[in-house]
């Protein structure tokens, strides 16, 4: 049941459970939760709905991250460019970010799941993963819980992409679950086979909607965690402008993401005491890992002018163009309407001997200048290090969770960062010197072809380069709370009744898009929340 966000009764409601934010995790976990029928769910939600018809429509979600219905911003100072910021955004709706993300489903590689997979010990091993990511995605994309649609290749210039990627020695890559091993691929989608985006809510959320023991609050913004001495007890929220409370009689399970999940525990007293104490908020556990550890993709896109028109997108996205592509996604399900912003990938080891893609290259048919498409035919190709070692933090400001955090990104601090961003520079100028790929290219966009020397790529990373949305790490996992937030089972160390269930639990990122692992990771979260609460 979905209920409007309203002014409700001065009496506390009570439920088994009580999980905040109904994103990628949070929707996967409401739905096992209360499958049985025996345990009462409360899933909260600080946006609306997932009703605008631009969140089914693959592309229709990019005329939706201007505006802030559904999709929160948080604003991250540029170090390199004095009093500028970028922002990063997250999804505001039942679905979270998987509503409004571009639909690229790649799994985490056992070897980018090693950190996770030792820290967590035998509950996390590779074999229980693997297992999960087959659940979700059937393991050929077809027989899963979440259909997945392979790309359909519209345009000759991805296939030059590919021809060219495998011509500089990249195998290639055509199922599900290979997609993220050195190689080069079509992109699979979470997309069904009507056409039409498949999230964490439509996936996991639809199923379960009627069933009587799962409360599902829209609009309601999540305050402060409520504790009784170190156990949570239940959660402070807001619906509206009014204040509510509702009590856990198990367990309160955090799925807020990466960005809200530990600003969550440091305005409920749990965080680092220095910053707790001066901003009068009572401490209730000292961990100063709480908000640090943070790590982010830092993309770059190369942009480079192409001969034929055919061969870009740059002109289907305003006037007639654009009326002509909605109407025909809406007609017969096809066209630019009907895929993801990016066609294809390639995954790069840069280290022969253990053989781990360490770079991820993305190929868009379209280019663009700042916000705008570019005048010229062009298409654009990214890269980045699929597993940043840079560590940011992030820390409240005020004891209102109205206001912005302080969030610092420290892109490219660590110098293995800074090594792999100009290794994907140069991959990307190698590939696109191959035939059948140079052929269609004319040349490379001034302001990056200028970029030659190290120093230089760096420098245009810094000054261009884009926020991949993918964060992780802010409340990582590990064995002590000297080093970490939660344990292996999830639960926020030296407290009772809380876990965590994001991306914020990972140490390391996993992979070079994030969402089918967060999915996998609160498939696996679960089983184990369950072993902890058998029915009896």
């Amino acid at each position: 049941m979905i209920k409007e966000a309203t002014m409700t009764n001065s009496s506390t409601e009570t439920f088994d459970f009580i999980i905040v934010g109904a994103g990628s995790a949070g929707s996967v976990l409401a739905n096992r939760l209360s499958a049985n029928g025996h345990h009462s769910v409360l899933l909260l939600e600080q946006g609306p709905r997932d009703s605008s018809p631009l969140l089914t429509m693959p592309k229709g979600f990019g005329a939706l991250l201007s505006g802030d219905r559904y999709v929160s911003r948080h604003p991250v100072p540029r170090p390199a460019l004095p009093s500028s910021l970028e922002f990063w955004l997250r999804g505001k709706t039942l679905g979270g970010s998987s509503s409004v993300n571009g639909m690229l489903w790649v799994r985490a590689q056992q070897e980018g799941f090693a950190t996770m997979s030792h820290v967590g010990g035998h509950h996390w091993h590779w074999p229980e993963i693997e297992r999960c990511f087959n659940q979700l995605d059937g393991g050929s994309g077809s027989k899963g819980i979440i259909p997945i649609l392979p790309h359909d290749r519209q345009h000759a210039i991805t296939q030059a992409f590919i021809e060219s990627a495998r011509a500089s020695g990249l195998p290639y890559l055509d199922k599900v679950s290979d997609i993220g091993r050195t190689g080069a691929a079509y992109l699979h989608f979470n997309i069904s086979a009507d056409r039409k985006r498949v999230s964490a809510a439509t996936a996991f959320l639809k199923p379960a909607i009627k069933r009587k023991n799962l409360r599902i609050e829209i609009d309601t913004r999540t305050n402060r965690i409520i504790f009784d001495g170190n156990r949570a007890s239940g959660v402070d929220a807001t619906c509206r402008g009014h204040a509510v409370c509702y009590s856990a009689r198990r367990e309160v399970i955090l799925c807020a993401g990466a960005i809200e999940s530990p600003q969550i525990l440091q305005r409920s007293g749990v965080g680092a005491s220095s910053l707790l104490k001066s901003l009068g908020i009572q401490v209730i556990c000292d961990n100063p890992k709480v908000g640090a550890n943070l790590r982010e993709h830092l993309l770059l896109g190369i942009n480079f002018e192409v001969h034929s028109p055919n061969d870009s997108e740059n002109h289907q996205y305003a006037g007639l163009p654009l009326v002509r592509n909605v109407l025909r996604y809406y007609i017969n399900r096809t066209g630019p309407m009907s895929q993801s912003p990016c066609h294809a990938a390639a995954f790069i080891s840069t280290n022969a001997a253990n053989k781990r893609a360490d770079i991820q290259l993305m190929f868009n048919p379209f280019s663009r200048q700042g916000d705008a498409f570019s005048n010229s035919p062009g298409v654009t190709l990214l890269g980045y290090p699929i597993y940043p070692q840079s560590q940011g933090q992030i820390q409240i400001t005020s004891f209102d969770g109205q206001q912005p955090a302080s969030i610092q990104s420290n892109y490219l601090s660590d110098e293995y960062d800074r090594q792999i961003s100009v290794a994907a520079v140069r991959h990307i100028r190698h590939i696109a010197a191959q035939t059948p790929l140079a052929q269609r290219i004319m040349q490379e966009a001034t302001n990056s072809a200028e970029a030659q020397t190290d120093d230089e790529i760096i420098d245009l990373y810094q000054r261009n380069g884009l926020p991949g949305f993918h964060a992780v790490g802010t409340c990582a996992m590990g064995s002590t709370i000297q080093n970490s937030v939660v344990d292996s089972k999830m639960r926020v160390h030296s407290t009772d009744g809380l876990r965590i269930v994001d991306a914020s639990i990972i140490p390391e990122m996993v992979a070079g898009i994030t969402n089918a692992t967060i999915m996998a990771i609160a498939l696996r979260a679960s089983e184990l929340i369950l072993e902890d609460h058998p029915v009896c």
